[in-house]
């Protein structure tokens, strides 16, 4: 991959010996992806600290609530898949599992909910 702009990293290299440069870039690269919630790939990160800037949060919007809903999409109840949706956003605001019924008074269709948002929260992409 070739980088469009890599001012920062050559004065880093002239700055240093090239490894730890090279070591300040991962470390760079790191922090801006953890920043956004990971939402950029590795490779995009490293472009922006080989330029020595930090990109915008608004131009990666999160897309982890899209996934969730192509999950729910295959169930028929919608008052069952508002509940779990907006369950999902709470939990992601919060960072942690939350269970919101909403519409859901039956016992049976809310343990559906917590069941359905364990499986969903516990393979989320972005979890640490």
């Amino acid at each position: 991959m070739a980088l469009v702009d890599n001012q920062y990293y050559n004065t880093l290299c002239q700055q240093m010996n090239p490894y730890l440069a090279i070591m300040q870039m991962a470390k760079t690269t790191r922090n801006i992806c953890s920043s956004l919630d990971n939402r950029i790939t590795v490779s995009v990160a490293l472009d922006y600290a080989a330029q020595g800037n930090t990109p915008n949060p608004k131009d990666f919007p999160d897309h982890r609530l899209d996934r969730v809903k192509e999950y729910v999409a295959y169930i028929d109840d919608i008052s069952l898949k508002s509940a779990i949706i907006r369950s999902y956003e709470l939990s992601l605001q919060k960072n942690n599992l939350i269970y919101e019924y909403q519409n859901v008074s039956d016992e049976f269709q809310q343990a559906r909910v917590r069941i359905i948002m364990n499986i969903l929260w516990d393979r989320r992409p972005h979890k640490n």
